[in-house]
């Protein structure tokens, strides 16, 4: 969602600026198609929306399905804040 102050209504909105369609495995399976994992799917979002607003701060609200480390460490060199759920079977083992 792209933060936008709403004059008229006095408020700021949030308004969905981009979206990918991303079938199941099932689907993917039955159809004989190439199956790209969610994390894939988010990764290549977040490199596009950087290649439209290089020089704007991001930050990705996700669910538990995007604490994945390795697209948690590509975030990172790319300088995107990522909020997320850890995972159930997440070891804390230092401070953040």
């Amino acid at each position: 969602m792209l933060l936008v102050p709403i004059s008229w209504a006095g408020r700021v909105w949030a308004l969905p600026f981009l979206t990918a369609l991303a079938p199941s495995e099932r689907y993917c399976r039955e159809r004989r198609l190439r199956h790209k994992k969610l994390t894939d799917w988010g990764w290549q979002l977040v490199l596009q929306a950087r290649r439209w607003m290089p020089g704007r701060r991001l930050v990705l609200a996700t669910d538990s399905g995007f604490s994945a480390l390795e697209l948690l460490a590509a975030l990172l060199r790319q300088e995107v804040t990522c909020v997320t759920r850890l995972r159930l079977d997440a070891a804390l083992c230092q401070a953040a």
